[in-house]
């Protein structure tokens, strides 16, 4: 929640990862692109994998726009 925190600037505990919408939050694409780079550095992720997950978990956060959306994406196509 930190990073969605940092990025929409929204304190977190106004962020339920199961229910906010990131866009309702006042998100939009460039803020999108921005969480989930961060998102992929917080965990490691190379730039040329990172690149390939981009793509995936921005369409992800399009069609479902909550937190919790964006971590099951990431778990179900992290790189192993």
């Amino acid at each position: 929640m930190d990073i969605w925190s940092d990025v929409l600037e929204v304190a977190p505990d106004e962020i339920d990862p199961e229910t906010s919408d990131f866009f309702a939050l006042g998100g939009y694409s460039l803020l999108a692109l921005q969480a989930i780079g961060r998102l992929l550095a917080a965990h490691g992720i190379d730039q040329d994998t990172a690149l390939e997950l981009e793509g995936l978990l921005l369409n992800e956060l399009f069609e479902q726009p909550t937190a919790a959306a964006q971590a099951a994406c990431l778990v179900a196509n992290f790189p192993r």
